[in-house]
């Protein structure tokens, strides 16, 4: 239990004001990191929680009518860790849509602010927006000069714009939804103020009325603060006496929240449970639990589980082993002789999330959004449920019914954020055997991922029968080992597979490339990298470290791979150091062999890694490799044979990049001889051939070997 109690307020700035001093005079933290702004109505704030919970990323067109003044990166690479009490408030019935988007008036009113100016025009549009009368619209839209004069995209949302008024079965449907999402939640009314003539506003009145209604069908807890503000007196209450009777005093907004405090926070404080403590709770009643084990040395059936499909490691050696497995393999070794599926938390396309699907599709598995899933009788009682994550509730409610129908011998779970969202749903199907995928190092080394539920729930886990911990390098292993206290066996390595490289390329890539060797037809070393732009692979340091390299070997050239929230500083970078014209920025590319194949050398600079897939690849395209010992990075090489390892993570130094850059770049006998030797090594070890085999005999739970690896002692 935490001393202080995580809140949450969904809202306009009438409650999240009064929140964001709250902490400095109550037992709370203020949980607003991933909150992109106001709302009003009941499906703009059903669409904020779907924002926290990753199910909801809005289109680059709509973010001036919805987050004008947010970063929507940024909020995407955080997450929001569940707090223990939410606070939601309707305020409004109007609902502004454009397709499956909620909008906000007052950004699409200055967003349009000329189309808008003219009253009559705004009451005539305003009046065919119902969604009905789309023809009327379009037509009346043409007629107008200001439309006219909008860009096209712009013309398109105006077009796309609806708006409609919330019913008691909307308002029904949606608190259901949000009290479903949430494990503890209040909803917060209007107030409902007199305007000079002593009279309320009549159409926020009803408005009240119908919430108020809907949350005592829905026997939901509802403060109006209309009493609050009487008590207090209207006029102190009200910054806005004068005009529209929408806006708290901070002396108000103050008294507000001790009344909130009371009621409904400082009770909570004592009797609730803390999600991370909820599902230690729940996964501890299965620690007694027997699982059948199969007489077969076949696998019944495998669910793969992870968080996306996107162009990650993890990702990509999740959906080799699957596709291996569902290709059937030598009836004479372990194989998967039941149904393979693979379930994921999305499948956005807009953010790159279904990156590896069509591989999937390819080879005929059945892949599945969990949120997608029909929901069933919770197989856990309500008590234990009611406090838990809401990405772990909505797995035991839509996952453990499909898994308990599909009986897969094996809940294969990919990575900490899907561990934290379906372990316990794996759990409650009675599934026999499940393993744990961790990838990289613990989340204790990694701060921007630690999750409050982390450690409790790895800590339950380990004392489950049937649960298994894999890694993928030992230098994880060990760090998740340390991390949790756990015996140094705990937790089975199976390095990753690496497929064979292909150097096929697009037209289109082709004449990339020959419009840059064009360009740079002096060089005679190409020096690459593959990677994501962002902090972690640290693509600054790489840049500055190529222009070094640039100086001591001006025939140099480089290639860099990948995309990332920091490409387009990176290139800015380049041009600041003066080597854009030497740098080649592919972006992201399904041909990542095409461009190794163009490489005379690799580098790596990232900061955390688990065993970084690039370097394998680029080994087995025989293409030595220069890297940070970041995580399992030592253990996908074998230094000073076939790449360099830099001595440090942290602060990895310049000259001795330099020293191994200038070998590779001038001892073409040197680079020939270790760029054999790398193709040799990676094909032996990381061959799926071999570790296929090691992975089928995790999943049927046969005992690990006893020795360790022998890179572990080389490493």
């Amino acid at each position: 239990m935490r001393e202080l109690t995580r809140i949450t307020a969904i809202g306009s700035c009438r409650i999240s004001t009064p929140f964001k001093a709250a902490s400095l005079s109550h037992p709370v933290v203020n949980n607003t990191g991933r909150i992109y702004g106001y709302t009003h109505t009941s499906a703009e704030a059903l669409q904020q929680i779907r924002f926290l919970q990753g199910e909801f990323v809005p289109s680059a067109e709509t973010l001036p009518l919805l987050m004008p003044n947010a970063d929507v990166d940024a909020l995407l690479d955080t997450t929001h860790p569940t707090s223990d009490i939410y606070f939601i408030e309707l305020s409004s019935t109007k609902d502004l849509r454009i397709a499956d988007t909620q909008v906000q008036l007052n950004y699409v009113t200055r967003h349009f602010a000329d189309f808008f100016a003219d009253k009559l025009r705004a009451r005539d549009f305003w009046r065919m927006a119902d969604g009905t009368q789309e023809d009327a619209k379009d037509k009346f839209l043409n007629e107008q000069e200001s439309f006219q004069n909008l860009s096209v995209s712009d013309q398109t949302l105006l077009r796309g714009l609806t708006r409609t008024l919330s019913t008691s079965e909307s308002l029904t449907r949606d608190m259901t939804e949000i009290r479903d999402r949430l494990p503890n939640v209040v909803f917060v009314s209007h107030c409902n103020a007199l305007t000079k003539n002593h009279e309320p506003i009549a159409s926020r009145a009803a408005y009240i009325a119908m919430v108020e209604e809907v949350a005592r069908d829905l026997n939901l807890p509802l403060f109006n603060p209309t009493a609050s503000m009487q008590a207090f007196g209207q006029h102190a209450a009200m910054s806005d006496g004068e005009t529209s009777l929408s806006h708290y005093s901070e002396d108000f907004g103050c008294f507000l929240f001790d009344g909130l405090f009371e009621t409904y926070i400082a009770p909570s404080h004592t009797r609730t449970l803390t999600p991370s403590a909820a599902l230690s709770q729940a996964l501890q009643q299965f620690q007694s639990r027997s699982p059948v084990a199969s007489i077969s040395p076949h696998i019944g059936g495998v669910a793969f589980i992870t968080g996306s499909l996107g162009a990650g490691g993890a990702e990509r050696q999740m959906t080799r082993l699957a596709v291996e497995m569902k290709s059937g393999g030598d009836p004479d070794e372990i194989g998967v002789t039941g149904p393979v599926e693979v379930f994921v938390s999305t499948l956005s396309s807009e953010r790159g999330r279904d990156f590896f699907l069509p591989k999937l599709q390819e080879a005929d598995i059945p892949v599945s959004v969990i949120s997608e899933l029909p929901a069933g009788a919770s197989a856990l009682p309500e008590d234990q449920t009611r406090f838990l994550p809401p990405q772990t509730l909505e797995a035991v409610r839509r996952l453990t019914p499909h898994l308990s129908a599909m009986r897969p011998e094996v809940a294969y779970i990919w990575q900490d954020g899907a561990v934290l969202g379906t372990a316990l749903a794996a759990l409650a199907a009675n599934i026999p055997h499940i393993v744990i995928s961790l990838r990289g190092m613990p989340p204790d080394l990694r701060p921007e991922m630690m999750k409050d539920e982390y450690f409790d729930m790895y800590s339950a886990l380990s004392k489950i029968p049937g649960v298994t911990f894999s890694a993928n390098t030992h230098a994880g292993a060990d760090a998740y080992a340390r991390w949790l206290d756990l015996p140094d066996d705990a937790i089975r390595v199976v390095h990753n597979a690496a497929d064979m490289i292909t150097t096929v390329g697009t037209d289109l890539e082709r004449k990339r490339w020959e419009k840059f060797t064009k360009s740079t037809a002096d060089a005679d070393f190409t020096f690459g990298a593959v990677f994501r732009f962002d902090q972690n692979k640290r693509p600054h340091m790489w840049l500055e470290f190529a222009a070094a390299a640039m100086v001591a070997h001006p025939c140099s050239r480089f290639v860099l791979v990948g995309d990332g929230t920091l490409l387009a500083t990176a290139q800015t970078y380049a041009e600041e150091l003066g080597i854009a014209h030497r740098c080649l920025f592919v972006g992201k590319s399904r041909n990542v062999g095409y461009w190794l194949s163009k490489m005379d050398a690799l580098g790596l600079t990232s900061r955390l890694e688990g065993l970084p897939n690039v370097l394998i690849e680029a080994q087995l395209s025989g293409i030595p490799v220069i890297s940070t010992p970041a995580g399992g990075a030592a253990e996908a090489f074998i230094p000073n044979q076939t790449g360099f390892l830099l001595g440090s993570t942290e602060q990895p130094q310049l000259a001795q990049f330099l020293r191994h850059f200038m070998t590779l770049a001038t001892d073409a006998t040197q680079r020939k001889t270790m760029g054999k030797a790398a193709a040799a090594f990676a094909s032996e070890t990381f061959a799926m051939d071999s570790i296929l085999p090691k992975t089928l005999q995790l999943l049927s739970g046969a005992p690990a070997p006893e020795a360790r690896h022998e890179m572990a002692v080389r490493a």
